[in-house]
């Protein structure tokens, strides 16, 4: 019988610790969410990561969509920023956390700020689709952003 309570009590540790992990697992879990689109003149336009909502503001990779409207994205480590740039003659700097940036110098304030995840840096996806001169609409039905841009190439 002293054998068994040794026995009894790390089973009763074991199975405690495990319904305690997978209940804390299960508040932290992301809630999942349903799938949106991009299109870009009317083609699916691919992420590397899946656009991400968060209240009311849809997130893609900046550097996708900043090349596929033509321009360039960097993200710089130091100060926590990305730098959006198009054609010599736009530039928008938008600080981590933070809804103070710059645009072609000027201070100004964007509507939300980048997120950064886990080798990706996020964007608004509408604010800065806009500032880089495409066009954007959003079908509830089919859960898709619509870019419509002139891409010279």
């Amino acid at each position: 019988m002293l054998r068994k309570v040794p026995a009894m009590l790390l089973t009763a540790a074991l199975l405690t610790g495990s319904v305690a992990a997978t209940a804390a697992f299960a508040e932290t879990a992301p809630v999942q969410q349903q799938k949106i689109n991009v299109t870009l003149n009317e083609r699916p336009l691919a992420f590397p990561q899946d656009v991400v909502t968060e209240n009311g503001v849809a997130y893609v990779n900046a550097s996708t969509l900043a090349i596929a409207l033509g321009g360039t994205a960097a993200w710089d480590s130091m100060i926590k920023s990305v730098l959006i740039a198009k054609d010599n003659n736009y530039a928008l700097r938008m600080y981590e956390n933070s809804t103070f940036a710059y645009k072609n110098g000027k201070e100004i304030r964007v509507p939300a700020p980048p997120r950064t995840t886990t080798g990706a840096v996020l964007v608004p996806l509408v604010y800065v689709a806009q500032e880089l001169g495409a066009e954007v609409t959003y079908d509830e039905k089919t859960l898709t952003y619509n870019l419509q841009i002139e891409i010279v190439k």
